[in-house]
């Protein structure tokens, strides 16, 4: 049975952040989630349960989302990873981390494996924004889904301040040898044939990161791939937990 071990805001010194602990102490990393842009925490339902069965997790809502607060700094990804960082700290949850990001979620994770990578066991990209979307991606994609894409921006920060994010992420041109799955949502088909292969690239450039990675393209689902087909993402989380506690299982492979 899943064990919640804690859900509520904890002060970072002005902001409160909500979170929920679930799962057990294991041998194995803990798995912090970090969402996608302007999405709260229920948005990781279809997967939580499950994933806190074999392991302990963190998910939380980013500053201004769900039930945290809100002040005056920045809302782009170098404040989000010093905001989760304080987070995990004021929590007591220790490192090594296996970090799963969505979308601008994964934008945030990859930063804080590339600025701290003594604590991440494992970096899971899911669906990830990628520094070059606004300069090449966007300006391909058709008028009512550019209009629709640029829109969004204001429900999690500003326009500014998520182009501040690309830019923050795009000096850390390597992974190393850090275990790294890229999943990416094969079934998008509100994107031109030109952005979606801008798209694709960026996806493959994602998973060339490090030397240790694996690309997985699930053809039947969009860009939600854990609301879409939670189960074959959970495969792929329980695929590299079980390689961070032993190294033998090679999660490079195919089951």
């Amino acid at each position: 049975m899943t064990k919640q071990l804690e859900s509520r805001c904890t002060d970072i010194g002005g902001i409160q952040l909500y979170c929920k602990v679930l799962g057990e102490d294991t041998d194995g990393p803990v798995i912090v989630f970090d969402s996608g842009y302007g999405v709260p925490t229920r948005r990781w339902n279809s997967i939580k349960t499950e994933v806190s069965s074999f392991s302990k997790l963190l998910i939380y809502d980013r500053a201004g989302l769900g039930r945290s607060t809100l002040d005056s700094r920045p809302r782009h990804s170098l404040q989000h990873v010093e905001n989760l960082r304080n987070l995990l700290q004021k929590k007591e949850v220790k490192p090594p981390y296996m970090l799963v990001g969505h979308s601008f979620g994964g934008l945030n994770v990859r930063l804080y494996a590339s600025m701290y990578p003594e604590e991440i066991a494992g970096l899971i990209l899911l669906d990830s924004c990628h520094e070059d979307q606004n300069k090449l991606m966007a300006e391909e994609l058709s008028s009512d889904m550019q209009a629709d894409y640029y829109g969004q921006f204001g429900a999690e920060g500003t326009l500014a301040e998520f182009e501040q994010s690309l830019e923050q992420v795009r000096k850390y041109k390597t992974l190393g040898d850090m275990p790294l799955t890229v999943v990416t949502g094969g079934n998008q088909p509100d994107h031109t044939e030109e952005s979606w292969g801008h798209w694709m690239d960026f996806q493959k450039g994602l998973a060339a990161l490090s030397t240790k990675s694996r690309h997985v393209v699930l053809t039947d689902v969009g860009h939600s791939v854990h609301i879409d087909n939670p189960e074959a993402v959970v495969q792929e989380i329980r695929k590299m937990y079980a390689h961070l506690k032993d190294p033998a299982a090679e999660f490079l492979k195919e089951n």
